[in-house]
């Protein structure tokens, strides 16, 4: 695995969680439980990536199945002589690439909903708010921005479409080099 390839993933890891419980402290403890299970190479219980990161049971619990759910971690599920289900957590350089290409597809068919966005037609733009406004839109409001009162600007959607198709092209050849 390579160094950006990891920090990729690391970076993504970090901010998936922080995004989702809404706390920049859960994504950095997302990113130094991920890093201490990669380094480790071992499937390890929710129990035991509580003790081992000193955190609560519950806490490791909640970012290790956000992460599941979300693809971001490998999760193996067995049942114990006695009946329970338990599930062991791990990360390795298969789901680093699997996790990574997912997102890659994700952030790729977005932009390619922006690409057919912009094909619909030309589009103002007000310099201050940065609202976008269709030509109907334009003329209604005599070209100036109904909040800020701003002359609007035309934007030349084939260059936009020409930087975002660069940006598609550049994460499928990173997508077919991970």
């Amino acid at each position: 695995m390579t160094e950006e390839a990891l920090n990729a993933y690391l970076a993504i890891v970090e901010r998936s969680v922080s995004f989702e419980f809404n706390s920049p402290e859960y994504g950095k403890l997302a990113r130094k439980i991920i890093e201490m299970l990669y380094s480790r190479r071992e499937q390890l219980s929710d129990d035991r990536v509580a003790i081992l990161m000193n955190i609560s049971t519950a806490e490791a619990r909640r970012i290790l199945q956000f992460l599941s759910k979300n693809n971001m971690i490998g999760v193996v599920k067995s049942t114990t002589p006695d009946y329970r289900t338990e599930y062991s957590w791990y990360v390795d350089d298969t789901v680093i690439k699997q996790a990574l290409k997912k997102r890659i597809e994700l952030v790729s068919s977005k932009l390619s909903m922006l690409i057919r966005g912009l094909t619909e037609g030309a589009y103002y733009v007000c310099p201050n708010c940065h609202r976008r406004y269709s030509l109907d839109e334009e003329l209604a409001y005599n070209g100036q921005c109904p909040i800020c009162k701003v002359q609007l600007i035309y934007v030349n959607n084939i260059n936009e479409i020409n930087k975002i198709t660069e940006i598609i092209e550049k994460l499928e050849k990173y997508e077919n080099n991970i």
